[in-house]
């Protein structure tokens, strides 16, 4: 409708998965390469969960993952899991191509046929895999059928890998304890998370592009709305973003402003203004009587009284207050970066003021995007860059006990850590020296050779064997929560080098 109106070759916005307008984040990429490594090196990844909220591209990722096998691998893709054993064989040997004349209806004739089957692709050196879609709808009896099947193996590797790929309820399925045996199968686990407005950004300006569009179709005062609106869900982006379009189209403009998105919010979202109403309505009663307390000269001589008391009794050096109760007044973005490098002995001449990673060739360190949690930051026990839900870095600095040390304008604060929870999801930024050798990105010999160094300096074992670097980075993994591959990827090169350099410590 409004494709020739804004020079467009094809919808950009819409919501049918299409790999040709995918876009993927670092963490994306990352997943994506490891997911890929993981089926084409042979010897059966076993069970592999890919996981994400609704909305936020599974799909999308599975069949970009499909274009990029190689020949020589075979995958079925089962898109309604909401069967029994018989219906999964019979949809796997549809995938395949294979009869199931005489044999319909018969589980363990199927089965077998299968196992001859899978044992003909092995001899011939090709792989084979199963990818099901919205796994966490799969019944208790089909999910006890998937896990017999990964017992179809031969002395070196199991015959069939098998892709789960669901919505969040699939990691709370896989917590149950009469489903364990097929948990502990899962060699890997990758959680889709939604884009930051960086990337919620850079996601609009690709689909623009791939469509035809011009740079500057959707202004950038148009993407906060957006991202508020949407919280980096590409799906949800999508819908505002058509919507957005036509607005902008009834009304002539050949750009999409703050105002076009408003009253797309508006449309799409049209008991959104009254649910406001109802929040506004049920916030003036506490409202009233906080004004109520305040005023009321007993309540009000008492509370002076014990602000007096907790005054006198705050540190000096580094006030401690609440996190929610006033804002941190951090620096800006470039302040923050730059005291992150400084603790790390690099110059302050580095001007990175962005919510993303900087390049190795600018910092000269590695950096990496994360998510998780306080406990599992204080267990790589090196300072990181906080991403706040609003888009500000707060620098991590020291841990004492339950307390969190932050870096704002006014200097090192302490927090409770208990209280960041409203303002931060998860999102850091972390660095750690990085080798020459690394610097390309690839895994190649030279990367085993920095990897043994790492272990000999580690262990301070000098007589550690290149033939054993593969175990030992494998136990290494284990102990420090990584996914136990033998592979010295991105993560596992982080964790070999903040073990290996001195730098500065969360907890001293």
């Amino acid at each position: 409708m409004y494709l020739e109106f804004f020079d467009l070759q094809q919808t950009p916005f819409s919501i049918t998965p299409d790999p040709e307008f995918v876009y993927l984040s670092q963490k994306h990429e990352e997943s994506l390469a490891h997911l890929i490594y993981g089926v084409t090196r042979g010897g059966g990844a076993g069970f592999v969960q890919l996981t994400g909220e609704v909305g936020t591209g599974k799909t999308t990722i599975s069949r970009l993952f499909l274009q990029k096998l190689p020949e020589d691998t075979q995958a079925a893709l089962i898109l309604n899991p909401n069967i029994t054993p018989i219906e999964l064989l019979e949809n796997i040997f549809k995938e395949f191509k294979l009869s199931t004349r005489g044999m319909k209806g018969k589980l363990n004739a199927m089965v077998e046929k299968l196992n001859e089957y899978l044992l003909q692709r092995w001899s011939e050196g090709k792989n084979t895999l199963v990818i099901i879609d919205e796994a966490q709808s799969i019944p208790r009896d089909t999910l006890e059928q998937l896990r017999l099947l990964t017992n179809l193996e031969t002395d070196q590797q199991k015959l069939l890998q098998i892709i789960l790929i669901g919505q969040p309820e699939l990691k709370q399925l896989m917590q149950r304890k009469d489903l364990r045996q097929l948990a502990q199968r899962i060699t890997s686990r990758f959680h889709l998370q939604p884009l930051s407005k960086t990337e919620t950004q850079a996601y609009i300006q690709h689909r623009i592009a791939v469509s035809g569009g011009a740079k500057d179709l959707i202004s950038n005062h148009a993407i906060n709305p957006i991202y508020q609106q949407t919280t980096g869900i590409p799906r949800l982006i999508n819908v505002l973003c058509d919507r957005a379009l036509l607005v902008a189209f009834a009304a002539e403009s050949k750009t999409i402003s703050h105002k076009h998105v408003k009253q797309a919010i508006a449309e799409v979202y049209p008991d959104q203004k009254n649910q406001l109403h109802s929040y506004w309505a049920m916030g003036l009663i506490p409202l009233l009587l906080i004004l109520l307390w305040w005023f009321w000269p007993a309540q009000n001589t008492t509370a002076n009284q014990t602000a007096l008391i907790q005054s006198n009794n705050q540190p000096t050096a580094t006030e401690q207050q609440p996190f929610e109760s006033q804002a941190l007044n951090l620096p800006s973005a470039a302040v923050s970066w730059q005291q992150y490098l400084a603790l790390w002995g690099e110059p302050s001449s580095v001007i990175w003021n962005q919510s993303e990673c900087p390049d190795v060739s600018l910092i000269g360190m590695a950096c990496l995007r994360k998510q998780g949690n306080i406990n599992q930051i204080k267990q790589q026990n090196v300072p990181v860059l906080l991403l706040l839900e609003n888009g500000e870095l707060a620098l991590l600095k020291n841990l004492l006990g339950e307390q969190l040390v932050l870096f704002t304008a006014n200097g090192d604060q302490v927090y409770q850590s208990n209280t960041i929870d409203q303002r931060w999801f998860g999102h850091y930024f972390i660095l750690w020296p990085m080798a020459v050798e690394l610097i390309d990105g690839t895994i190649s010999s030279a990367t085993s050779t920095w990897a043994l160094n790492m272990a000999q300096v580690i262990d301070n074992n000098l007589n550690i064997q290149a033939t054993e670097l593969t175990d030992w980075i494998t136990a290494f993994q284990q102990a420090n929560g990584l996914l136990a591959d033998g592979i010295i990827g991105k993560e596992t090169q982080m964790a070999l080098s903040l073990n290996a350099y001195q730098g500065p410590k969360l907890v001293e």
